[in-house]
């Protein structure tokens, strides 16, 4: 450690900085020190110089300062609402602020200089993004204008206004005609008010990783936070889906150093590999970590330099058959800022990358890309003129040629006018899971649920298996079992690939092309021995469908006793396809309650009988509950009133089909939302037309 003598105008302050940086870091005594006992000439120099040397947590605290001296200073007032955009992306909080700044703009504006009572033209700007963020769509293009009109010509923020118009635009015609799809917050064992972001779900959606800047709880992280914006260094956490249908509290994988950033972009379908963005070199590449002895391993930089470069490479993902990598980059020959590469599996490793194009790239940044399971849609973020506004969710299409063509806008509220980005889906494409700044968010960014009837799988056969011993018990942890796919009758240079089981319950899973012959062999990775193989052939049929094999593995000789022969093909279980049911009901004031013996609900439940009279196996019943902002005086609140309304719906249809021999076992209810909401309460608790649409209890069945 050494010291450091800074001189703001006559204000003499020590910082203690750290030796191994070059720059000139402060600290937040220090920061706290000026702002207590400077001058506000001397809070306002040190303000704009760290706000320069991106010292923005720090610049906060002393424009806080400032606010003390001048509350309605138009020149404070932008600086406060600037740095709670560029800090927290708090742009509710920052309105305020900005509707002081523009109240006085002037051209020649300087910061360092504490005569200085108006603000920049660039409060336009930003006053302009915050209404954009908001869904303000007319004041938006109205201080957009305003800026461009009135700016210097060489201003660089020019170019984003044009872009933020046409994005406007565009938001204007698909908030209009918005996509069937509902969206809730992953909820708060998942969500903290510390940034949450870019998650990756499993396959089948029993398991959520994800990247947070959350504390460690024992303390370790708290010299290490990031001290321009007063963040904790990036770790990953992994949260599985429990018997409720929430969240479990997540738990940070193995590899994370507290002095590192580690964070995630992809998964394998197996969950044997996990890939991650890390910047210990300074540019920021593509690592990996395997899992191996019940546990994922120290992580390895991807050993490819087409793929990492002295670039930046920000996100990838390794397509489900692990046939396609798809990558970011901001290398030199592209359309502009960051563009998607595609490389294919060869025998010698991954091809030379190339870049998918202009249909795909464009002249801002595309990121987090996202194969479907079957390889034909291309999810990614892109925040040029085909958002809405930041980062927005685009699919692209695979054409006869196999290349991805025609990206578009997913829709509104798929997309909202902020940020979106890092999306993944479950195996069928119906849910997925993104990141996103939104008013119900709890931090700086959360993490969402996504669930929608238009992007599906369009034909797929999905193989799902779990592997168990003669016994029933999980294999032991020195047999590690595998499954070698080969098609037997697909395009000439289709390359084999292989899967293995979960350690956590012996499942796997794969995409398979429809109408095509394949051949399973089951070896033990340690050492290749085959232990059993057999044939099969997937249905030729549009949909989606499903084959399901439980194998039980005698661990003495190694070889698979089911089923027998193992060259035998086995019969195809193939998933119908059934339609949703849905039911709102709507209550009185205080009601609670439905029954199954009468009405609506009758009517629901004997449809879902119908069903598994036709074959039905099984079926997800998913419950979303409201109340309005009326007081209860029944109920301790109106957040009580809508829980009881979903639990106690919860409880009626598992006690009908439990009690029913038929229908046991065979039924899954899970509660995704209970929420308070509506018109504010104005003393009119009588006027039950006005509050009565958000008195109501929602079923749908999956």
């Amino acid at each position: 450690m050494k010291k450091f003598i800074l001189f703001g105008l006559s204000l003499l302050v020590t910082f203690e900085i750290y030796s191994q940086n070059k720059s000139i870091p402060w600290t937040e005594e220090g920061v706290i020190e000026i702002a207590q006992n400077a001058s506000e000439s001397q809070v306002l120099m040190n303000c704009s110089m760290l706000t320069q040397e991106g010292y923005l947590y720090f610049a906060e605290i002393l424009v806080d300062k400032l606010l003390e001296f001048q509350p309605l200073s138009s020149n404070y007032n932008y600086r406060k609402g600037f740095l709670q955009l560029q800090i927290r992306r708090d742009y509710l909080a920052a309105i305020p602020n900005f509707e002081i700044a523009v109240l006085d703009v002037n051209s020649i504006y300087d910061m360092y200089s504490h005569k200085e009572k108006s603000a920049p033209q660039d409060a336009y700007y930003h006053m302009a993004q915050c209404y954009h963020y908001d869904e303000q769509l007319d004041k938006a293009e109205s201080f957009y204008n305003q800026f461009l009109n009135n700016t210097r010509k060489q201003s660089e923020l020019i170019p984003e206004a044009q872009l933020r118009l046409k994005q406007v635009a565009l938001a204007r015609q698909l908030i209009a005609s918005p996509v069937n799809c509902k969206l809730k917050n992953v909820g708060p064992s998942v969500n903290t008010n510390y940034p949450d972001y870019s998650s990756v779900i499993s396959f089948d959606g029993s398991a959520i990783y994800f990247t947070s800047r959350r504390p460690w709880e024992l303390g370790e992280t708290e010299k290490l936070k990031d001290p321009k914006l007063n963040q904790y260094p990036e770790d990953v956490y992994v949260s599985y889906i429990e018997a409720d249908s929430n969240w479990s509290y997540p738990i940070k994988l193995e590899f994370c150093l507290p002095e590192r950033n580690e964070a995630t972009i992809a998964l394998s379908t197996d969950e044997k590999n996990i890939y991650l963005y890390e910047d210990i070199t300074g540019n920021g590449d593509i690592y990996f970590s395997n899992f191996y002895n019940n546990q994922f391993n120290e992580i390895s930089k991807l050993d490819n330099n087409e793929i990492n470069t002295m670039y930046w490479e920000t996100h990838a993902m390794v397509s489900h058959d692990g046939s396609l990598l798809v990558f970011s980059s901001d290398r030199p020959g592209g359309f502009g800022g960051r563009d998607l590469y595609l490389c294919k599996k060869t025998d010698k490793g991954w091809s030379t990358p190339v870049n998918l194009g202009q249909e795909i790239n464009g002249p801002n940044d595309e990121d987090s890309p996202f194969f479907s399971v079957d390889n034909k849609q291309l999810y990614f973020a892109s925040n040029g003129d085909r958002s809405i506004g930041g980062f927005d969710i685009l699919i692209a299409e695979v054409d006869l040629n196999g290349n991805f063509k025609n990206a578009k806008n997913v829709g509104y509220p798929f997309n909202s006018t902020n940020d979106d980005l890092y999306y993944t889906t479950t195996v069928d494409g119906w849910r997925g899971f993104l990141t996103s700044y939104r008013k119900d968010g709890k931090g700086e960014k959360d993490l969402y649920e996504i669930q929608n009837d238009f992007l599906g799988v369009k034909s797929i056969t999905v193989l799902k298996g779990e592997v168990v011993t003669t016994t029933g018990d999980l294999l032991p942890d020195d047999l590690i079992f595998a499954a070698i796919i080969e098609c037997l009758n697909c395009d000439e240079g289709t390359p084999n690939y292989e899967i293995q089981t979960r350690k956590r319950d012996g499942r796997f899973m794969t995409g398979l092309k429809p109408c095509k012959s394949y051949k399973l062999t089951y070896i033990d990775e340690k050492d290749k021995k085959v232990m059993g193989e057999e044939t099969f052939a997937t249905s030729c049929d549009e949909g989606y469908h499903e084959i399901y094999k439980k194998l039980i593995i005698d661990v003495a000789t190694r070889t698979v006793v089911v089923p027998t022969p193992p060259t035998e093909p086995l019969e195809e279980v193939i998933v119908k396809d059934y339609k949703n049911i849905e039911l709102k009901h709507f209550f009185d004031y205080n009601k609670n309650k439905l029954t199954v013996k009468r009405g609506e609900l009758k009517d629901f439940v004997k449809e879902i009988e119908k069903q598994f009279k036709d074959g039905r196996t099984s079926i997800t019943i998913t419950i979303t509950s409201s109340a309005s902002f009326v007081p209860t005086k029944t109920f301790e609140s109106n957040e009580q009133l809508a829980k009881l309304r979903a639990e106690n719906m919860k409880f009626d249809l598992l006690d009908y089909f439990e009690k029913d021999s038929n229908t046991k076992g065979k039924v899954t209810i899970s509660v995704i939302q209970t929420i308070v909401q509506g018109p504010a309460y104005e003393q009119d608790g009588k006027n039950r037309e006005k509050y009565k649409p958000y008195q109501y209890v929602f079923l749908k069945t999956e």
